[in-house]
């Protein structure tokens, strides 16, 4: 599946040229989102549910190339089952990653974009827990300790009126909490130049 979005973004550069024009927008702009991922079945974790997603990104637009570099904070929360254990597992993923988009039409009503990013991956998984004790019975969860793992996150999306980005992403970091999404999120700044 990485094999073929890698293969996918680098045509989609090779093909770029041909789309190349010198529009000229605002240099910074900024991005809030939240949006739905789901974690990639592995191991014995054979059912994953669909958790939120929230993120904020900065951006800096070069000014003669349709490039666009910045910076991501996102958090990702899903839930996954055990099959041996039936039991219900909460995964955690914090990401802080360096991001990079390829912009086709850019300045247009609608735009596309395709990027990848590199970063760190804070990661928890939290375990379902029941203590009995005389007649009580407690149940909660208990997080393990977190894991710190690099992260690769290719993305496609399209950009309307210069202000709403829709995205696809996927997100390698560690096997058991590799995911997909799908975000939405409001742009300010950037846009074409008046």
């Amino acid at each position: 599946m990485v094999k073929r979005i890698t293969i996918l973004l680098a045509t989609l550069m090779c093909c770029a040229t041909s789309f190349a024009q010198r529009v000229d927008v605002r240099r910074f702009e900024g991005e809030i989102g939240v949006g739905l991922v789901n974690g990639v079945n592995s191991f014995v974790l054979d059912d994953c549910s669909v958790g939120p997603r929230i993120y904020g990104e900065l951006r800096y637009n070069f000014r003669t190339l349709p490039i666009d570099v910045g910076l991501q904070a996102s958090g990702s929360f899903f839930h996954r089952e055990a099959d041996s254990q039936a039991e219900r597992l909460k995964s955690k993923s914090f990401n802080v990653m360096a991001v990079a988009d390829y912009n086709f039409f850019r300045g247009r009503t609608i735009s596309l974009f395709a990027g990848l990013g590199v970063g760190l991956g804070v990661l928890e998984m939290s375990y379902p827990i029941s203590i009995k004790e005389s007649n009580a019975h407690w149940a909660g969860y208990s997080t393990g300790e977190g894991k710190n793992k690099p992260c690769f996150s290719p993305r496609i999306g399209v950009e309307l009126f210069n202000h709403l980005r829709l995205s696809v992403h996927y997100v390698v970091e560690e096997r058991a909490n590799n995911h997909i999404g799908f975000s939405i999120g409001g742009v300010i700044g950037g846009g074409r130049k008046r």
